[in-house]
């Protein structure tokens, strides 16, 4: 099943991404606007403006006059102009521009340097805003305006855009740096609760939050803890009942075997005294070889019944009326020789089943042994079955002896009966009452059509 939640990783990741850029761009713009405001405050205000203007005219005037530079030496004026950096320089001669040269950026446009010596453009009329000062400059061939631009706080503006550049990534990637962190966090601790459970430490829950991928690996990782917990539970309990199931067994075997070892040596040395004793000795050899194959024939049960592998069955179609006319006859006959009251229905009905004849053979002597051992005397049996359908349906009931309480049962019988004919595709169940206990059985059958 695919994770269609809006809260997945791959929906979290383009919110975190989105959330972080949203979140940087609000830095940026945050230093930027401080970064221009002290730039404005610290830089732009009237006195430093006034300041720098004035060092740049006293240095233009030393330079000129120490070094008795010309109006028409270009070069000289040229190499002060890039010393200064930020410098835009233009000279005139009356209302001629005879040099002009230096650093140039859009802001400043033509019409601006089209100036006279009291600073109003003699374009548009009126005063420029730019950093500037005009004043005489007397060069080795006369006195000439020179008027001086400082463009030298777009230098500070510029650090302030690479510093809020600069914040604005590391915001994004500090958000994204620190989610990335947080899964990392949540995948590693998972890893350590996984290999705990590797290491055989069932107790220790996995935890989990959320409802993204992640989570629902955690919560898959719990129940995989909480399924080995159960199959161990079931694996301890089974092999302590294998444990007590050898040890009774071994017990049970060992009694009959030793007596049967010890009638059989005093048969084979001839040690008894007539033909009476020697008839018991036979009676009591064939008691506890039956006692074996009672205890053999209980322990093929229960591996049957805890096995975990299907039962090897040779199926195949058989009549229905002559295959249970078989079957069920010889244990009639056995329960109304040894004083059962026994009542019997079978369908006339002809159809087919799809079993095994030696495991359903084995079915009836499980639950007709039970009807020896625990059924009354004085009471019916009632052996009965009817057709509906493609479904035969067989009920076996008996009323219960008073003192079967005090008879041991592990049930191992009747879930072996189960196990039987739910891999035929039948089904077994069971009703019980204070008095009456009943067997009902289905099969499913195939009719057989009628012949004219």
């Amino acid at each position: 099943m695919k994770h269609k939640s809006i809260f997945s990783l791959r929906y979290k990741q383009i919110f975190i991404l989105i959330a972080g850029t949203l979140v940087s761009l609000g830095m940026y713009f945050l230093v930027q606007s401080f970064g221009n405001l002290l730039v404005d405050k610290k830089y732009l205000n009237e006195n430093a403006e006034t300041k720098r203007l004035t060092q740049y005219q006293d240095s233009l005037e030393n330079y000129i006059t120490n070094n008795r530079i010309s109006v028409k030496d270009v070069g000289s004026i040229s190499k002060w102009v890039k010393k200064q950096h930020y410098v835009y320089l233009v000279i005139y001669d009356g209302d001629e521009i005879v040099y002009e040269s230096g650093y140039w950026d859009d802001k400043y446009s033509a019409y601006e340097l089209a100036e006279t010596a009291d600073g109003v453009n003699t374009v548009t009329g009126t005063t420029p805003s730019l950093e500037r000062t005009v004043n005489n400059i007397a060069f080795s061939d006369g006195t000439y305006l020179a008027e001086i631009m400082d463009a030298s706080e777009l230098k500070w503006i510029s650090i302030v855009t690479y510093v809020s550049l600069v914040v604005f990534f590391f915001f994004l990637f500090l958000i994204l740096i620190l989610y990335n962190h947080r899964l990392i966090a949540r995948i590693m601790q998972l890893s350590k609760e996984v290999s705990l459970i590797e290491k055989g430490d069932l107790e220790q829950p996995i935890y989990h939050k959320g409802n993204d991928e992640i989570s629902l690996l955690a919560i898959n990782a719990d129940n995989m803890r909480h399924s080995i917990i159960a199959r161990h539970k079931s694996e301890k309990e089974a092999w302590e009942a294998n444990s007590e199931l050898i040890t009774s067994m071994s017990h049970d075997i060992r009694t009959p075997l030793t007596s049967l070892i010890g009638y059989l040596e005093i048969l084979a040395s001839g040690n008894y005294s007539s033909n009476e004793q020697f008839n018991k000795y036979i009676k009591s050899c064939k008691t506890k070889s039956i006692q074996l194959k009672d205890l053999s024939d209980k322990l093929f049960q229960y591996f049957l019944v805890f096995g975990k592998e299907k039962i090897a069955m040779q199926m195949g179609t058989f009549d229905v009326g002559i295959l249970f006319q078989q079957l069920i006859s010889e244990h009639v006959f056995d329960l109304s020789n040894s004083g059962f009251q026994v009542k019997t229905e079978f369908p006339e009905e002809a159809c087919t089943i799809f079993t095994d004849i030696q495991y359903l053979k084995r079915l009836f002597d499980n639950l007709f042994s039970n009807i020896r051992k625990y059924a009354a005397l004085d009471g019916d049996v009632s052996i009965a079955s009817h057709i509906e359908g493609t479904t035969l349906t067989i009920s076996i009931a008996n009323t219960i002896r008073v003192d079967s309480a005090i008879l041991e049962s592990t049930n191992i019988g009747l879930k072996t009966c189960k196990k039987i004919v739910e891999q035929m595709n039948g089904t077994f169940s069971i009703k019980k009452a204070p008095s009456t206990f009943k067997v009902i059985i289905t099969f499913p059958i195939k009719r057989m059509s009628k012949k004219n």
